[in-house]
């Protein structure tokens, strides 16, 4: 799966930009790879348009999911049109800080289906 993260630099330890349309970077990371791209965003300075700017690299690189602290309504339009979660940081750190929270989250999704199950209808009871 891939997953895109608004980024102030073109490395994992780089910090999580505060916006998707005006990031300088996005950084593209494969999860089944560990590989990563970084993509100058060519909106990072524009004044209308830029998240759909940024929407169409996400687009373009196939991504799964968007990882981000902020996302303008037309950019979360189209990506949600497009079937790409879209998961909100409430907190700042490091690309790879992100990546390793969002993993991690989906990994205990996936451990525990079953006991998830269970706990959500012994609530109901």
């Amino acid at each position: 799966m891939k997953i895109v993260i608004p980024s102030t630099g073109k490395t994992l330890t780089s910090p999580v930009s505060d916006a998707l349309g005006r990031t300088p970077f996005l950084i593209i990371y494969d999860s089944a790879t560990g590989e990563y791209d970084s993509i100058k965003n060519p909106g990072f300075q524009i004044q209308d348009g830029s998240g759909l700017i940024a929407t169409d690299i996400i687009l373009e690189n196939n991504a799964g999911v968007l990882l981000t602290r902020e996302i303008g309504r037309k950019a979360y339009s189209v990506l949600q049109k497009e079937h790409i979660r879209i998961e909100l940081l409430t907190s700042g750190g490091t690309v790879k800080s992100a990546i390793k929270k969002y993993l991690k989250k989906q990994e205990r999704k996936i451990v525990h289906p079953i006991k998830n199950f269970l706990d959500k209808r012994s609530r109901k009871t």
